[in-house]
């Protein structure tokens, strides 16, 4: 009987996944063929499920008007990632100048002819906070 852990979901080396469950969400990275935890953190909110990073979209920017509204999934140093629909869409962090995303809290995001813009934010339904701890101390950025 062959023991051999199933391989892991194949993604581009260096994709990152966030995982919400069990009151936790969970940032991993593939390395070397494998997911690698970097954080765990409180759940901030966020609806349970896996998402996958590298499959955002990028904001249509060639509509007259376009909105986008959902809560932030996750945010580095050069894009924030945004649940919307069933999706996930994928802002240049620019996007969010004067305004500091906070993952968990939902945003509406406007582009007009190309130019996207903060136009709200709600906070996040409350939801316990757990002890949480980091795996790794990688950067994500």
């Amino acid at each position: 009987m062959d023991t051999k852990k199933p391989p892991a979901l194949l993604k581009p080396e260096g994709s990152f996944k966030v995982s919400v469950m069990n009151h936790s969400r969970q940032v991993d990275q593939m390395i070397r063929g494998e997911w690698m935890t970097l954080k765990v953190l409180p759940e901030a909110g966020l609806p349970k499920g896996i998402y996958q990073l590298s499959e955002a979209v990028k904001p249509d920017r060639t509509a007259k008007l376009r909105e986008y509204d959902g809560p932030v999934v996750h945010a580095d140093s050069r894009n924030v990632y945004q649940l919307e629909g069933k999706g996930i869409v994928q802002h240049d962090r620019a996007v969010f100048r004067g305004v500091e995303p906070t993952v968990g809290r939902r945003y509406v995001i406007a582009y007009a002819l190309g130019v996207g813009e903060v136009k709200g934010q709600r906070e996040a339904a409350p939801t316990k906070q757990h002890n949480a701890h980091k795996t790794r101390g990688t950067s994500l950025d």
